[in-house]
């Protein structure tokens, strides 16, 4: 994924009261709750303290005494519902601003470019729409408030600092600037540490996918041990930077903890000062003493806070890197939708070459495609057929020349709309753990069974589907686990007949399938030629036979084009020798 500029330290909390912006109502309002928390929980008794030593005891007070302990009980009561008010609040923001990121990550991934997800892991995108915004989920949720609580109480008790003596908060602040500068000196190597432990964490979670979604092929293999010692090497490798990051926060830990011992020594150090020189009294001394002792928690508690927001640091720039990925014109922009598709398709002088690639796949390609025609389009592996598909699914853009639809350039045509008048059957079946129906209604929910039923009995899982007892409500398994390869490709060709689009193309539709199962396929493509247009893509030359025409393709542009005995005619042409050499392949593997 593309890098991004190293953001400045003070990035971090600026983007986090980004994320908290759109939700000030709410935040303001635990920000009042809060306030008036700080009052109840640590204001009031440390006052109270003053109170006691300067006015209740000299004057033995019983009444005072009596009010003092009904203040004090009724402040616990009112800090104890107000804690339950701030975590509702709290958590209240926190999961609406991290639903809000993981959906605006979502909905991002759907507008970028197809070969994005080709140059990019899985397991790493995972991470960066679900684990990182779970980071600042962590901090609004659970650390939030606190940082929110001291920084108000810090403030609130400079003040009241301020009111007893102007000496005392003046050193009070002066001591708190000094460590704060100081905690986020060790915050930023904190950070990167955090930033190399997230890193080392996807590259876990996309190994740990691999080995999960493959772990037939491990066993088959007999590779299971290795697998465990991959996956084992890269968790040592994600222990030993997770060490890293807690070294660099024990190291914040010891800069944050000394503030309390040397805060108390200097304001007690001041106060006994101030009271040898009359400007003091006892019970202000131990008020001031209290409130410093509060405060100098609270700075503890605002810099390991604060420590936490550079952490989420690394999680942020992994978003943003994200979501600065350039958006694909064809997700993006609208386009025209036609009244009624004909299924005429057109290539013109079509050339393009992958972005990761220099040589082009096809280089000036041209035909024609009538409407209710099915052409077959073979040809050696990588001359470009699959590439055709791609360009006409608009999941990439030619570089040069034009495919039109009934006349239409598809590039001013919606790419949603255009997907929905196309049905693909292709090696690489994509199921979802859900019933056969759940996956046959995919694309055409409105589907009833007889039309489910029926596109079973084309693709050849008629007796298949009898012997299951539950019928159309079994369960395929994760990704059609629970079905042979055969059977997915056959469900694959069945869903695309139930969406019942203009064009249906059949991309190697029919590599899992046996020669009697071939069969029906290609009795089912007969049935909807004149219906559908039909495009096959096939290494196994015995399915194009039931194209009305073929179009041999090699090194990106068409060489031959006719009927299956016309080509076959021509001794030296491409058509024929991959005709002949199929022949023998299979006459050899018949006599062993």
């Amino acid at each position: 994924m593309s890098q991004l500029a190293a953001k400045p330290k003070n990035r971090d909390g600026r983007r986090v009261l980004a994320f908290l912006k759109p939700h000030k109502n709410w935040v303001f309002a635990d920000a009042f709750v809060i306030a008036i928390s700080q009052v109840f929980s640590a204001l009031i008794p440390t006052l109270a303290l003053g109170w006691l030593v300067d006015t209740i005891l000299p004057g033995e007070s019983n009444k005072l005494l009596w009010g003092l302990m009904w203040l004090l009980i009724f402040a616990a009561v009112a800090d104890l519902i107000l804690m339950v008010i701030d975590e509702y609040f709290c958590h209240q923001v926190a999961k609406t601003v991290t639903n809000w990121q993981k959906l605006r990550l979502f909905k991002h991934l759907q507008v970028l470019p197809f070969s994005f997800y080709q140059n990019n892991q899985s397991g790493e995108m995972m991470a960066r729409v679900s684990d990182d915004p779970d980071t600042l989920h962590n901090f609004l949720a659970w650390e939030g408030s606190t940082f929110m609580a001291s920084v108000q109480g810090v403030i609130l008790y400079s003040i009241v600092l301020l009111w007893i003596h102007p000496y005392l908060m003046i050193t009070s602040v002066v001591l708190g600037v000094i460590f704060y500068l100081t905690s986020n000196a060790v915050g930023q190597r904190t950070r990167q540490a955090s930033a190399n432990a997230r890193k080392e964490a996807s590259r876990y979670l996309e190994r740990l996918r691999e080995s999960v979604t493959g772990i037939h092929l491990s066993r088959v293999l007999g590779v299971s041990e290795g697998e465990v010692q991959s996956v084992a090497e890269i968790r040592k490798s994600f222990i030993k930077e997770s060490r890293y990051e807690l070294k660099a926060r024990m190291q914040s830990i010891v800069v944050i903890g000394s503030y309390n011992g040397l805060g108390l020594a200097v304001v007690y150090g001041l106060s006994a000062y101030l009271i040898w020189n009359n400007s003091l009294t006892t019970g202000e001394m131990l008020t001031a003493a209290g409130l410093v002792a509060i405060a100098a928690n609270e700075m503890q508690k605002m810099l390991r806070n604060w420590l936490s927001v550079r952490r989420t640091g690394p999680a942020l720039d992994r978003s943003e890197i994200l979501l600065s990925e350039k958006t694909s014109s064809a997700e993006t922009e609208k386009g025209i939708k036609l009244p009624e598709v004909q299924g005429s398709i057109e290539l013109r002088d079509v050339a393009f070459g992958y972005p990761e690639k220099d040589e082009l796949v096809l280089k000036g390609l041209s035909f024609t495609v009538q409407p209710g025609e099915a052409i077959a389009l073979v040809g050696p592996s990588g001359s470009g057929k699959s590439t055709i598909v791609d360009l006409l699914l608009r999941l990439y853009e030619p570089d040069s020349g034009s495919i039109l639809l009934d006349g239409k350039d598809i590039s001013s045509i919606d790419a949603g709309w255009l997907r929905s008048q196309i049905a693909i059957v292709s090696q690489d079946v994509q199921l979802r753990n859900g019933s056969l129906a759940d996956n046959l209604r995919i694309a055409n929910p409105d589907a009833t069974d007889e039309e489910l039923l029926s596109a079973i009995n084309d693709s050849g899982l008629e007796e298949f589907i009898q012997t299951l007892p539950e019928g159309l409500n079994t369960m395929v398994g994760e990704r059609g686990s629970l079905l042979s390869g055969g059977q997915k490709q056959r469900l694959s060709l069945a869903r695309a007949l139930v969406k019942d689009a203009a064009i249906l193309i059949l991309d190697e539709a029919s590599s899992a399938l046996d020669p009697i199962t071939e069969v029906q396929v290609n009795e089912a493509i007969n049935k909807r030629k004149s219906k559908q247009t039909v495009f096959i893509i096939s290494h196994r030359l015995s399915t194009v036979l039931a194209a009305n025409r073929i179009i041999v393709i090699e090194n990106g542009r068409m060489i031959e084009t006719g009927k299956h005995e016309s080509l076959l005619k021509s001794e030296h042409g491409v058509y024929s020798r991959l005709f002949k050499r199929e022949a023998e392949i299979g006459t050899q593997a018949f006599s062993n």
